[in-house]
């Protein structure tokens, strides 16, 4: 059985919503926690507990901001019927967080997706951010490769779809990714099968041609 793995912002969406929040939503530190992720200072997953703690909004309003800002990836829901009628399994991990994502995928009708990702809590003192790896430890770094290790001793092949800087360690032991955006750009650095794509109608045009790609690395 086949098993995908896919990110969620940046991937199932065009837009990042993770950023839109802390843009819209949270002090100016979060550029400097968010520098220091991107120079490997520390991880998304801590990167995420240090700026959502700046965000005090209640989680209505920010469910409501998300609801106007969703930008869903051409062809998704279509993707995901097709994995349904095939017997692929379709899973969501991201280091994103529960209340945007479970919004953003009920408003496009399609809430009962297998998803893992970062619970939240609401306080006074702002938005406290947890991850657990499969078992139900508390992880600070590693939270999609510690998924992807667990689906991929579930199924014979494992299939990774992402865009970004957090995708690129877990892309690197799947059997076959297919990227977009920043990590596109990073795969060609690596030994990997992956392949581009543009939206989800990419993806199921490969599915339904059975075109798994040959070689180490390819920018089609």
């Amino acid at each position: 059985m086949e098993v995908i793995q896919c990110d969620f912002d940046g991937t199932v969406t065009r837009n990042n919503l993770s950023v839109l929040l802390r843009e819209n939503f949270a002090p100016e530190e979060w550029q400097r926690i968010d520098a220091d992720y991107l120079l490997g200072r520390i991880t998304v997953e801590q990167s995420n507990k240090l700026q959502y703690a700046l965000m005090k909004e209640p989680k209505e309003l920010l469910q409501e901001f998300v609801r106007q800002h969703i930008d869903i990836r051409p062809g998704f829901v279509e993707f995901v019927s097709y994995c349904r009628e095939n017997a692929i399994q379709l899973v969501i991990v991201s280091s994103g967080l529960d209340f945007y994502i479970e919004t953003a995928l009920a408003q496009i009708g399609i809430p009962d997706l297998e998803l893992h990702c970062g619970r939240t809590d609401y306080t006074d003192d702002g938005i406290i951010v947890s991850y657990t790896d499969p078992e139900g430890n508390a992880i600070d770094g590693g939270f999609k490769s510690s998924y992807l290790k667990w689906l991929k001793g579930r199924n014979s092949k494992l299939i990774y779809v992402g865009d970004g800087l957090s995708d690129l360690e877990p892309a690197c032991l799947a059997d076959l990714v297919f990227a977009t955006g920043d990590l596109a750009t990073m795969l060609r650095l690596e030994s990997v099968v992956w392949g581009r794509f543009i939206d989800f109608y990419d993806l199921l045009r490969l599915l339904q041609a059975n075109q798994h790609l040959d070689g180490s690395t390819t920018t089609s």
